[in-house]
């Protein structure tokens, strides 16, 4: 039976030469959200294409995908005991461990992902904490921030000198943080294209998507694709944020405004301190800016449309052969 190496092939091409061949890809930035369609249907794929590549390897005596075999071997089980279950003659060699390691990958990824939530979690809440502590020092009012926001119940005024902007997402009250030596930098008018690009972060979930890749990335470090898969999605949420922004203020004004946070290495907008999100490249910051400098032209809906049922079979595929 052809489908094992069929998943592991299609394993190893979305863990390696796929995503570096999308990093590298020029059209993205012209569709952010059908590209982050299909870096999460890279992601979806490949991890079960790693998964289920061992267990219908190991299963195969007992039937053609996961769904039939499992249905087998439950009868086995309700005909005569556990102990049948693993002594049975049509196991191949090396079946059982071909099983129990894509078992073990399954959990590898489970767990990482909830370990990686449950850190970043844990991370933003004390974050938040000691924001609020630190803003309690500042009157938002004295610094234009509430003609700019339009309301301070859901941002926060750092007391330092640094420019800087993020947000802090939440499932309830979310805030959005800046630094006094922003609002000290900023027109009100810019300040609110800043405030706008880090709602859409808050209101599109952005973090929820990077949590994802983040996680990815640290079940598999050695291979170069996780990192540019982080990468790139945290490039895209950034786009998407800014064509949020533009959708509501001027091009002059948003592009001007990043200037104080892009410029500066030590922050970047849309990231706390605490480290729940990779840094931002000199130039990955510089493709942003380029952008906003220069619209891209967006891409054909034909195009667009292309790209998300190329993203829908990437997941459908593996997931029918594997399980059927």
């Amino acid at each position: 039976m052809l489908t094992p190496y069929f998943l592991a092939c299609l394993a190893i091409l979305l863990a390696w030469p796929v995503p570096l061949w999308l990093q590298r890809a020029k059209w993205p930035s012209r569709a952010p959200e059908a590209a982050l369609i299909l870096w999460q249907a890279i992601g979806l794929s490949g991890g079960l294409a790693l998964v289920t590549a061992p267990l219908t390897w190991g299963l195969q005596p007992f039937g053609s995908g996961i769904f039939s075999a499992g249905m087998e071997l439950w009868n086995v089980f309700l005909e005569g005991s556990i102990e049948d279950v693993f002594t049975d003659d049509r196991w191949a060699p090396l079946g059982l461990a071909a099983v129990t390691l894509g078992c073990i990958l399954f959990g590898h990824l489970a767990l990482v992902l909830l370990h990686t939530a449950y850190t970043t979690f844990s991370q933003r809440k004390k974050h938040r904490e000691f924001v609020e502590v630190l803003s309690a020092s500042l009157g938002e009012h004295d610094h234009g921030l509430e003609e700019a926001s339009g309301s301070t119940s859901s941002t926060r005024v750092l007391p330092v000198e640094h420019p800087l902007a993020y947000c802090l997402p939440a499932m309830s009250q979310p805030i959005t943080v800046v630094s006094r030596g922003l609002l000290d930098e900023l027109s009100p008018r810019q300040l609110a294209a800043v405030l706008a690009h880090e709602s859409a972060h808050l209101t599109q979930r952005h973090d929820l998507l990077r949590l994802a890749f983040q996680a990815w990335h640290k079940a598999a470090p050695w291979f170069p694709a996780t990192r540019a898969a982080v990468n790139e999605v945290t490039e895209l949420t950034e786009i998407m944020a800014d064509d949020a922004a533009l959708s509501q203020h001027g091009r002059t004004d948003l592009t001007s405004a990043l200037v104080h946070t892009l410029a500066e290495p030590a922050q970047s907008a849309s990231e706390p301190p605490s480290g729940e999100a990779p840094q931002k490249s000199d130039a990955t910051a510089s493709r942003r800016f380029k952008r906003l400098i220069t619209p891209d032209t967006p891409l054909g809906s034909c195009r667009v449309s292309l790209v998300i049922i190329s993203a829908g079979l990437l997941i459908a595929v593996p997931a029918v052969v594997s399980l059927f």
